[in-house]
Order: structure tokens, then C-alpha cells, then sequence
């Protein structure tokens, strides 16, 4: 995907569902935006990190996004303790 096409999924779209957190101790909100390009009805997912004066966006394919949780999953179980305890 280009640059150009990249930007326009940040500021067009339909958002059909939002889900955000927080992190840096509560100075970031962490958004997840699924949304629907209203042409082609195409979905994809936009990463937003919205601190004060500081806002980051970065467009998701689906297959990026699924590389993305399948890659946070994994780091989710090193958090986990081992069953081994350690």
C-alpha cells in the first residue's frame, strides 16, 4: 500500500467499531479503529496513539493486523508464568 492511500485510510472511512486503552501510565490512548472504506466496502484497521500534542496513526490491512495480534499473542504468553515457574 502506498503512502498516499495509507493517509487517506486515516482521515476517511467509516469507523464501525473503536476499542481504546491506555498506556504510559495513562498519558497515551491506545485506539484500535476497525473502519470501512465507503467506496469498495473494503475493512481495515487504523492504530491510533493520541498523547498531548502528540497524535500517531499507522493503517492496517487485514492481514497486517492479523500479523500484529498473532504477534501480541506470542508476547502475551512470555507474560504469563511458565508452568515450570519460571
Amino acid at each position: 500500500m502506498g503512502i498516499f492511500k495509507s493517509i487517506k485510510r486515516v482521515v476517511t472511512g467509516e469507523v464501525i467499531r473503536q476499542l481504546d486503552s491506555t498506556g504510559n501510565g495513562g498519558m497515551t490512548t491506545v485506539s484500535l479503529r476497525l473502519k470501512r472504506d465507503r467506496k469498495d466496502t473494503e475493512k481495515y484497521v487504523v492504530l491510533a496513539l493520541i498523547s498531548s500534542g502528540n497524535y500517531q496513526y499507522c493503517s492496517l490491512s487485514t492481514d497486517e493486523f492479523k500479523a500484529l495480534v498473532r504477534s501480541a499473542l506470542e508476547l502475551q504468553e512470555d507474560l504469563e508464568p511458565s508452568l515450570s515457574g519460571n
